[in-house]
């Protein structure tokens, strides 16, 4: 069997873009997704990771049906730059310092952050088809915030979770009720009551525990109750929505 040379990052870019014109005859993408795992064993760079970004941007706007099921690979893939930057590759952060999207910093790897934080912004103001694309993406972005603000005060997160916690995408939903519990698990800020009234409101409409349990665990990170409340609201919950 013919060893499979590794692509880099421009490579896999340009396949994508021949994929999306049309030019691209090949039946198997599989490999695409060994190539981007390939990826993460390497340093990469600011310019890698700003074509990405753009590639991610040129795959959500197209309707090519093969570009669909690649889509959640390079999900997958994007969702582990952050941790592989700030955990395997040891970025030093202080207490409190604030990630700003698209923004130039000195250190190399948080301008990488950086971008990534921009990407999320670029993917939530497309236009939300209720797809499973799009709940894919909106997702995934989302979930980019969810890992960083535990080591990052990043200013738009708190506002990108609340805008979506009553999406009607389940999985957009959860990843920003995630996110709130760990705004607030790392935050001092008070939680508005408009917000916790939001929070009752989906505990009490959903037929998900999980939701349930998280819209409480918000509230208990947020310091305004404790976890016997939490177990007795639940316990409430259980009584309305189970037979």
């Amino acid at each position: 069997m013919n060893k499979i040379k590794k692509k880099d990052i421009k490579e896999i870019c340009n396949e994508i873009d021949l994929i999306i014109a049309g030019k691209d005859n090949r039946i198997d993408y599989k490999y695409i997704f060994l190539h981007l795992n390939d990826v993460l064993t390497k340093k990469i760079s600011y310019g890698e990771i700003a074509l990405i970004c753009e590639t991610i941007i040129k795959i959500a706007k197209t309707k090519n049906r093969i570009i669909r099921h690649l889509e959640k690979d390079f999900w997958s893939f994007i969702n582990k730059i952050p941790f592989q930057i700030i955990m395997i590759q040891g970025l030093d952060i202080s207490e409190n310092e604030e990630l700003l999207s698209n923004t130039d910093y000195d250190n190399t790897n948080k301008s990488i952050l950086s971008k990534l934080i921009g990407l999320v912004q670029d993917i939530i103001e497309l236009k939300d088809d209720n797809s499973k694309g799009s709940e894919l993406r909106r997702e995934g972005s989302l979930r980019i915030l969810v890992e960083m603000i535990n080591y990052y005060h990043i200013p738009i997160a708190k506002s990108l979770f609340v805008d979506s916690i009553n999406s009607k995408n389940k999985k957009e939903q959860y990843a920003a009720l995630e996110g709130l519990e760990n705004y607030y698990d790392v935050s001092e800020d008070e939680i508005e009551d408009a917000l916790v009234k939001i929070l009752n409101d989906i505990k009490n409409e959903t037929d998900d525990r999980t939701v349930a349990s998280t819209c409480l665990q918000i509230q208990i990170s947020a310091g305004i109750i404790d976890e016997m409340i939490a177990v007795c609201e639940i316990d409430d919950w259980k009584d309305e929505h189970y037979d």
